[in-house]
């Protein structure tokens, strides 16, 4: 299965190599990558822009106007609703372009895995139904599994520090400290779920529920090295869109402040042009984030790469031994 080629996937790689070389493929093949993802990346910086104006701009001033006039509250109740109904709709839209996107980049993984190059698209837009299916389910199965388990983990230590307090007699640990032990557990938990979502659509000969629990299985036996990928890549994609999207911050503080001080008096004091020109911050923000955030799938395909080798490894180990008994 190993390949002697420095970008094929199939090579044992430490945590530290996989993070590189993920990057490394992000980064030389960039132009292509826009080029295959640029339209969905686009749809979901719109959502973004219209989820981040409505968060800074309009609903703190109908809360503003709520608070100035409490007489007023049932008749603003349908702006709220219209806001709140607009953000709702952008939320799923956005959702579902934000894994469009990255439908894109998992086609183009599968070419490499293939010819171990990122292919040239063919049209300045290329878009896979079948991919972007394939995405869907595996995004909403992993978060239907992560959250199952979140789920489990809180309730089982807020029980356990119900019954340590009820045992003492007395309140031994403050119920609100369980989140430290839940959220140290979820550290080891979560990221196999990393190596099963980028099996299961890469490798399109499996379902996703038939190999969920072997796959986590699997994923639990390199925790350590997924654990150390995620988090190199997470705080590899904080550093960069946060750099990248420090103008829409700047807009955003500069909307908090002059409504602060529009509830204590003060003039507005912003600009005719502040509604059009969140939005384009918030759209060049969220296009940016969206394609930032394809660094965690690089880095994770890989991980995955180099657990596959490692298992057949193994097997092949294990077989070698079976065999010489």
């Amino acid at each position: 299965m190993e390949n002697n080629n420095e970008e094929a996937l199939f090579r044992g790689r430490s945590s530290r190599s996989c993070v590189r070389m993920g990057c490394r493929l992000y980064l030389s093949n960039f132009r292509r990558i826009l080029k295959s993802s640029w339209i969905p990346a686009l749809l979901f910086a719109v959502c973004n822009s219209v989820i981040g104006t409505i968060a800074v701009i309009q609903y703190p001033r109908l809360n503003l106007s709520a608070f100035a006039h409490p007489d007023q509250m049932p008749a603003m109740f349908d702006d709220y609703m219209a806001v709140f109904a607009i953000s709702a709709v952008a939320f799923l839209i956005g959702g579902l372009m934000e894994v469009a996107t990255y439908s894109c980049s998992f086609r183009l993984l599968d070419r490499h895995r293939e010819t171990s190059t990122i292919p040239q698209p063919t049209s300045f837009f290329s878009f896979s139904r079948q991919w972007a299916w394939r995405s869907l389910k595996g995004f909403v199965s992993t978060a239907i599994v992560a959250t199952v388990i979140s789920a489990i983990v809180a309730g089982f230590f807020y029980a356990l520090v119900a019954v340590v307090n009820k045992a003492g007699g007395k309140e031994l640990i403050p119920l609100s400290l369980a989140w430290i032990p839940t959220v140290l557990t979820l550290v080891g938990l979560v990221p196999p779920l990393l190596y099963v979502n980028t099996k299961y659509i890469l490798d399109t000969k499996v379902k996703f529920w038939p190999q969920a629990m072997s796959s986590y299985r699997v994923g639990l036996r390199h925790c350590g090295q997924l654990i150390v990928v995620m988090l190199m890549a997470i705080v590899i994609v904080f550093v960069v869109s946060s750099v990248l999207a420090f103008p829409a911050i700047v807009v955003a503080a500069a909307n908090f402040q002059a409504n602060i001080g529009l509830l204590f008096g003060d003039p507005l004091g912003m600009p005719s042009y502040i509604i059009p020109l969140t939005a384009v911050v918030m759209a060049f923000a969220g296009f940016v984030e969206v394609m930032t955030r394809l660094v965690v799938f690089y880095t994770a395909y890989y991980a995955y790469g180099s657990i596959e080798v490692q298992e057949e490894e193994k097997k092949n180990f294990n077989k070698d031994i079976e065999e010489n008994l």
